[in-house]
């Protein structure tokens, strides 16, 4: 019986997804976000709960990942989507370029479950990450609509798929990203992760949703960090 009670928060974390989606599809971008935040916290939940039942399995990892798709694949790129068709559809129209910004969101959602499917098969990544989580990726794009909208449409669609492209290549590139996951409290082996934490708090305070961009980047960057220490030790 315990062995459902992680796949069952797994599924409301799809469910929040489907959700999100439907937000977006009513053109509530800022209720979509919140609910694709709010699939993150099943999403660390369930992982958790199984590991505290010791009830891990290859069902529940298979689930994980399908909903995973969903709720950071295809729930962002349909909020890109309807953020383009908001901001400036009349452009959009007049331009005839429809599928090219149905193009870019589309991208990502494939990069995400390609991503996805990488992560089921990759044995390394037990303990950190190799590329970007889609999580993290799905927070980038979530997080845009809170921005003030570019008045120029060229920069506006050139700077966001710009946003897309590069957040489809760091989920599937080798880079190495240190885990979140604390084995123990002591500052000397979280020093990293400490600072990631009081970075991501200041910035949340000051700029709140705004912050996530920054925050993402401020995590690959100490990554790279800690990778060069730890190869010159």
């Amino acid at each position: 019986m315990k062995q459902h009670i992680p796949n069952t928060i797994t599924l409301l974390n799809l469910v929040s997804g489907i959700v999100a989606i439907i937000f977006a599809m009513q053109g509530k971008l800022a209720w979509a976000a919140y609910m694709v935040i709010l699939a993150s916290v099943f999403d660390f939940a369930d992982g958790m709960i199984a590991r505290l039942l010791h009830v891990k399995t290859e069902m529940g990892k298979q689930l994980d990942s399908l909903s995973d798709v969903v709720s950071f694949g295809v729930a962002p790129a349909i909020i890109m989507y309807q953020l383009y068709l908001q901001v400036h559809p009349f452009q959009l129209n007049r331009f005839g370029i429809n599928g090219i910004a149905l193009l870019f969101p589309m991208c990502y959602a494939c990069f995400a479950a390609y991503r996805l499917a990488k992560f089921n098969l990759d044995t390394r990544q037990t303990t950190s990450f190799i590329g970007l989580p889609t999580p993290a990726a799905a927070f980038v794009l979530i997080s845009l609509p809170f921005f003030n909208t570019l008045q120029d449409y060229t920069y506006f669609i050139a700077i966001y798929n710009a946003v897309i492209m590069a957040l489809c290549y760091l989920m599937v590139s080798s880079i190495p990203l240190f885990s979140l996951k604390f084995n123990n409290l002591k500052p000397k082996d979280n020093f990293i992760r400490y600072m990631l934490l009081v970075v991501s708090i200041v910035l949340l305070i000051i700029l709140k949703i705004k912050a996530i961009p920054f925050i993402v980047l401020t995590y690959i960057l100490l990554s790279i960090v800690e990778q060069k220490i730890n190869k010159n030790k």
